[in-house]
């Protein structure tokens, strides 16, 4: 089973998450107003745009350093998501990307896809969700040391590799265990689901978790580069892409709060205009900024 097709079923094989689906399905206004509110306790006071790279693979590296310059002369700084593997083998690139200005945060230690020489391209290995919670933590710590090895980053969020498998209560309530014990402030680590019953910004007994975007048309779906640009038989074109951006930036501009928290792999997007017109589409209405400069993030950096 593909990376993509778990992380749908651990989403639709939840009760609620179902119901929620129902409601991205037959009520989104209701679910996208109710979104608003809850960020606006949670105190985001205006749209904004977090961008993020998942930088999985030695393509990755060969790639980002165009993306990124591309980006910074949009007005964007992403933020930066390397397993520990690749931080070291790419290191010269991402110390670069580093010293523009970027934000880095942790995202395991163990490279966690592999070329399958058979199809002739990467696929995903090391779920989290398969592992001991043992190994996890070990592969949290080393993530981080590596950070400050390599980069000299004393990281204060997290990203968990291939984040949709690993979404149950249990596993978040170990997962920001961790993270409390290296200090940490933030997660981005769950998927939109989380979001629609939660808000942009959730408060987990002391980290506070970030979960990504989904779109208008499917809610609960993250809109992602595997999933527009890059999947083998994807259902979605680049096109959808463009189209989903605005869709989502001007239905969340009418209420004028939240977070459009997107992550991308540099590979993917790597010279594909439509996805460089969509985050122009959505800054246009959303202040772009990195995990760092949110209310209620920032006072504690």
């Amino acid at each position: 089973m593909s990376s993509l097709a778990k992380k749908i079923n651990t989403v639709l094989s939840h009760p609620v998450n179902s119901f929620y689906h129902f409601l991205g399905t037959n009520a989104p206004d209701f679910l996208f107003n109710r979104y608003a509110s809850l960020s606006r306790k949670s105190g985001i006071d205006k749209l904004y745009l977090i961008l993020s790279f998942d930088c999985d693979t030695e393509e990755d590296i060969n790639a980002a350093w165009d993306v990124h310059r591309r980006l910074q002369g949009m007005g964007i700084s992403p933020v930066y998501a390397v397993p520990g593997d690749l931080l070291r083998r790419g290191e010269k690139v991402y110390r670069r990307i580093y010293e523009s200005g970027s934000q880095f945060i942790n995202h395991g230690d163990i490279e966690h896809t592999f070329y399958d020489i058979k199809n002739k391209r990467y696929a995903s290995c090391f779920f989290y969700n398969e592992q001991s919670f043992d190994r996890i933590k070990k592969d949290i710590f080393d993530g981080h040391r590596t950070l400050k090895e390599v980069l000299n980053i004393e990281a204060r969020g997290f990203r968990t590799p291939h984040f949709g498998t690993f979404q149950s209560t249990r596993q978040l309530k170990f997962l920001y265990g961790v993270l409390k014990e290296l200090g940490y402030l933030f997660s981005t680590s769950t998927a939109p689901i989380y979001g629609l019953r939660g808000g942009a910004m959730i408060n987990s007994k002391g980290i506070i978790e970030l979960p990504v975007s989904g779109t208008i048309a499917h809610p609960l779906q993250v809109l992602d580069s595997w999933g527009y640009f890059k999947a083998p038989a994807r259902k979605f074109t680049p096109e959808d892409y463009l189209n989903e951006a605005k869709k989502l930036s001007n239905k969340l501009a009418d209420s004028g709060v939240g977070i459009i928290n997107i992550y991308a792999d540099p590979s993917h997007v790597y010279k594909q205009e439509l996805f460089f017109q969509a985050i122009n589409e959505i800054s246009k209405v959303a202040v772009p900024i990195t995990y760092n400069e949110l209310p209620g993030l920032k006072e504690l950096i």
